[in-house]
């Protein structure tokens, strides 16, 4: 058979359905890729609820993709979120604040008390240089600031003084004390220039059925031979307070 002949015959219809599985085998699996163009897929294409948690990537939804204002009180965990006060006291103080924002109303203001204390020279021991009772019934923050004056004993002297506020709590005889201490260290060059400097204490304290006192304490080492002679005056004050529920 000649070639020109060859080339004028139709194809057989077998042969024609060969090639078509041919190309539908090599070309058909790509395409579902090459139709669909980039980005064309969006939330009209998105039947409703059809993309579930398990679809989700973790951590794939971040603050920038929540539209703001979407998250209410009805989808956080009230037991993790304190949400936000809803209303005021018409009269008295907010006693407490409920995990709802609701809000626990007292008719009488938080009761606040303390006293100033004149300079206390320290002796060689712990030195009482303020007290204040405190009313049984109530919590209280308690707060002091004892201000030291430090007049060395000899030059280039190292000089620490220690405070301590203190109440005693519980009911035992005697009642084991709540306590915070701080340190107040200065160099002193000179007997002739004194230091100075403020030790900030404050301590909560819980409510008691009986009146407690709080004291502060403050005690000085120093080195060299002769020892400073340390003043110290502080302010004593309390303010009663009142936990969230």
């Amino acid at each position: 058979m000649r070639l020109k002949s060859l080339v004028r015959r139709r194809p057989s219809a077998p042969m024609v359905v060969s090639f078509i599985a041919l190309f539908v085998s090599l070309g058909g699996a790509g395409y579902a890729a090459v139709s669909l163009p980039r980005n064309s897929v969006g939330n009209a294409q998105l039947q409703n609820n059809s993309v579930g948690n398990f679809k989700l990537k973790s951590n794939a939804v971040g603050a920038k993709k929540i539209i703001n204002g979407s998250v209410g009180a009805s989808k956080v965990n009230s037991s993790q979120v304190q949400l936000r006060v809803g209303s005021s006291c018409s009269s008295g103080a907010i006693s407490a604040i409920g995990l709802s924002g609701s809000v626990t109303c007292t008719p009488a203001l938080a009761s606040e008390f303390g006293s100033n204390t004149a300079a206390t020279t320290l002796g060689a021991s712990s030195t009482q240089v303020a007290t204040q009772s405190l009313a049984a019934g109530s919590s209280y923050l308690v707060l002091a600031n004892p201000h030291a004056v430090i007049t060395a004993g000899g030059p280039n002297q190292h000089v620490e003084v220690d405070c301590t506020l203190s109440v005693p709590t519980g009911t035992a005889t005697p009642a084991n004390p709540t306590t915070t201490t701080k340190t107040l260290a200065v160099d002193v060059a000179s007997t002739a220039q004194p230091a100075a400097g403020t030790i900030p204490l404050a301590l909560p304290v819980a409510s008691s059925t009986s009146i407690q006192p709080a004291t502060v304490n403050c005690s000085d080492t120093s080195t060299g031979a002769t020892a400073p002679t340390v003043k110290v005056d502080t302010t004593i004050s309390a303010i009663q307070t009142a936990g969230n529920n």
